[in-house]
């Protein structure tokens, strides 16, 4: 028996792919930086974790009196809260790279510190990218559309296929429990993936027809407690913290309701008809978004300058700008980092507009970034050995293999919402 590479799965492995001539660069998803967010938020890189304590003035003192003093007795003291976040949550990233492929590299040590830091630095990417979707979005990070006859083949349709990976491990709420697949294909013209019970599986068959149903969130793997379908273990996302439990957000921020307290209330209103792809009539939607942006400066004494959306819903601003004269536009760097920009000026104020690939289209976040910050121990970093080794060393019958991991160890937090806004349930 022979050691194994990773073409003992039926395809090439890197080893004979890189033992021929090859005209091309190894072809892959090439992930440009799109963490606008992560680039952008203010951060504090020295929570060693444990409770992090966030105080924040629950009232102001507020004894104004006419005619004469306030009475000693009837003085309104300023009201000082002090919130607690309990702990910070984890991601980790691992990759792997078997020995076979790595023996016969033309080039020597430098061909393996190449492509071996070429490799990681992409998966790197990936995991800034699953990190600020969560972040901007929430625990998910897809749901499944149209669930039809098609599942009985193990085919799901998706809202953003482009988040999937042949390979990748998911898990599927099914209301009451959950269930972890591996996906085998991704049809991009389709918007589907199809899924298997693992990952060298044909896919799954008739146990995926009533199990599965429009609507049925998609996480990445551990945030999910597969018996009962809890979420777990995920960060603190913004319409978590933004949103009014009403609107579907947490009814606590800091172990403190929010509803007790005006600072940890960000303005909420409705996009309900307001952002309609293609229709070019309806100039709506920056009206909302800077009458929203008014709102808050009024309410939360808040100055938010920023408004990050989903390209769908920038597309319709765009074409507002296009059609209205009102408004005075300003494009901004930021197309080859994976994110759009504009700055707009209009009769209601100023705001700078920002489509990020990641961004679901349900929801505009219209944000504040002085209130709030985003605490980790060490931002995301490649786990290392005391002994100064960042490879762990894996040894079984079929060879050796060398596992890489990442970790991010931290959490979101607002530390005073009413300065922000969240236009949620867009249409």
């Amino acid at each position: 028996m022979a050691t194994a590479n990773k073409s003992s799965g039926g395809d090439r492995g890197l080893n004979d792919m890189l033992k021929d001539y090859m005209p091309y660069r190894l072809l892959s998803d090439e992930i440009i930086k799109r963490d606008y967010f992560l680039s952008t938020v203010e951060k504090d890189q020295k929570w060693k974790g444990g409770q992090l304590q966030v105080p924040f003035l629950g009232a102001n003192a507020s004894s104004v009196s006419l005619g004469g003093l306030t009475s000693s007795t009837d003085i309104a003291d300023d009201d000082f809260v002090r919130g607690i976040v309990d702990n910070y949550s984890e991601l980790w990233g691992t990759m792997q790279f078997h020995q076979r492929d790595l023996d016969s590299l033309s080039g020597g040590e430098g061909a393996f510190v190449d492509l071996i830091g070429d490799r990681i630095e992409v998966f790197a990417q990936t995991m800034k990218e699953a990190l600020s979707g969560q972040l901007l979005n929430g625990a998910d990070f897809d749901a499944v559309i149209g669930a039809g006859s098609t599942l009985a083949d193990g085919i799901v349709k998706v809202s953003r296929p482009e988040l999937f990976q042949v390979g990748q491990k998911i898990e599927i709420d099914q209301g009451a429990s959950g269930q972890a697949y591996y996906v085998r294909q991704v049809s991009l013209n389709d918007s589907t993936i199809t899924i298997a019970d693992s990952r060298n599986d044909s896919p799954a068959t008739a146990n995926v027809a009533a199990e599965i149903a429009d609507g049925n969130k998609i996480y990445h793997p551990g945030s999910l407690d597969l018996s009962n379908g809890t979420v777990q273990n995920v960060f603190t996302s913004l319409p978590s913290q933004l949103l009014s439990a009403a609107n579907g957000g947490d009814a606590t921020l800091f172990s403190r309701t929010k509803t007790a307290y005006p600072h940890l209330q960000a303005y909420n209103v409705t996009g309900d008809s307001a952002f309609v792809s293609g229709d070019r009539e309806a100039k709506v939607a920056l009206a909302k978004i800077f009458d929203t942006q008014n709102t808050v400066r009024r309410l939360g004494r808040g100055n938010p300058s920023e408004a990050i959306m989903s390209y769908a819903n920038y597309s319709c601003c765009m074409q507002e700008l296009e059609l209205g004269r009102q408004y005075q536009a300003e494009v901004k760097d930021g197309n080859s980092y994976g994110w759009s920009e504009i700055q707009v000026t209009g009769v209601k104020g100023s705001l700078k507009l920002v489509a990020v690939p990641e961004m679901a289209d349900d929801k505009i976040l219209i944000l504040d970034k002085s209130s709030m910050k985003l605490h980790s121990d060490g931002f995301i970093e490649r786990r290392t050995a005391p002994d100064g080794k960042q490879f762990f060393e894996s040894r079984d019958a079929t060879g050796y293999k060398y596992i890489v991991d990442h970790r991010f160890y931290g959490d979101l937090v607002v530390n005073k919402p009413s300065n922000n806004a969240i236009i949620h349930s867009v249409s």
